[in-house]
């Protein structure tokens, strides 16, 4: 259990200069009692993307700060929205290496508590960022907890698909029916959807739209990450729903591909879910995602 006095910060940052300073400011903080709620702060570094989702899979933070320009991340929003993705709730503080007023309200409408410019940082004004940050995200948390759908989609949201996902296989345990765990993953550009907010809004629409048709309720579907689908449905077919999988594949890959006028590709895969499966290790891992359906024979 983590101690409740003990802020734990996770800190993304690949240069090492920048790193020493944040380490300097933040003992700083520590030195002149400038947390208020906590008494120190136990700070977590990496200096890859991977490495940070890594760390917030097996981790809780209470906040990241997160430096874009990593060197295994392609574009400065895709560092944002992977680690958004994955941070579980803790509020993201961006550490902007140039001061871009277009991408900072980007980000800001991305869901960032705040981004804050390397050049201009000091000490007093980190700490009250993360402080509000965190209070903030704790606010949003609180309001987001009483709706479990995703507000651009109308999935649910990873949050809420995992209770929801998790009760159904609750029951399904007792009724002996057999669930397939699906994800279908939208591989597209980045660079472009970060300069296209509404075009990016309207492709989510319409894959939210073609997996509900192919697959109606009882059938569960949920926005895991910012491009990826995962569904519950029951096994009656493994055939059928392989080649459903398949066939909306296709059709979300016709959608991407006209709206962005350029070839986008669409992964997915799926397995049946198995009692003693760890089902949030399973939609972290995100399923290895593969044209062919991995379904029992």
């Amino acid at each position: 259990m983590n101690d409740s006095k003990t802020l734990r910060l996770l800190v993304v940052e690949d240069n090492l200069e920048d790193e020493e300073f944040l380490c300097e400011a933040l003992i700083e903080i520590e030195e002149h009692r400038q947390w208020c709620n906590w008494r120190t702060a136990g700070i977590v570094h990496a200096e890859q993307l991977s490495d940070a989702l890594d760390c917030l899979r097996r981790e809780w933070f209470d906040a990241v700060l997160l430096n874009l320009s990593l060197p295994d991340s392609p574009a400065l929003l895709n560092s944002f929205l992977e680690v958004n993705a994955r941070a579980r709730g803790a509020p993201i503080v961006v550490l902007a290496d140039e001061d871009d007023e277009n991408l900072a309200n980007l980000l800001l409408r991305e869901g960032a508590q705040d981004v804050l410019l390397k050049s201009e940082l000091e000490c007093a004004p980190l700490a009250r960022s993360l402080r509000y940050a965190i209070e903030r995200q704790r606010r949003t948390s609180a309001l987001r907890s009483r709706s479990l759908e995703d507000d651009l989609t109308g999935a649910l949201t990873r949050e809420g698909f995992l209770a929801v996902a998790e009760y159904y296989r609750n029951l399904s345990n007792h009724a002996s029916i057999d669930l397939i765990l699906a994800s279908i993953h939208i591989n597209i550009l980045e660079e472009r959807m970060s300069k296209d907010h509404d075009l990016r809004e309207l492709l989510l629409l319409r894959a939210g739209d073609l997996l509900r048709s192919a697959f109606p309720t009882p059938a569960i579907i949920g926005r895991l990450e910012p491009w990826r689908f995962g569904l519950i449905i029951a096994a009656s077919n493994d055939v059928r729903v392989a080649n459903l999988l398949s066939q909306t594949a296709v059709q979300i890959e016709d959608a991407v591909s006209r709206g962005l006028h350029q070839v986008a590709t669409v992964c997915f895969s799926a397995t049946e879910l198995e009692p003693e499966d760890n089902l949030e290790e399973l939609v972290a891992g995100e399923l290895a995602p593969s044209k062919t359906a991995m379904l029992a024979d």
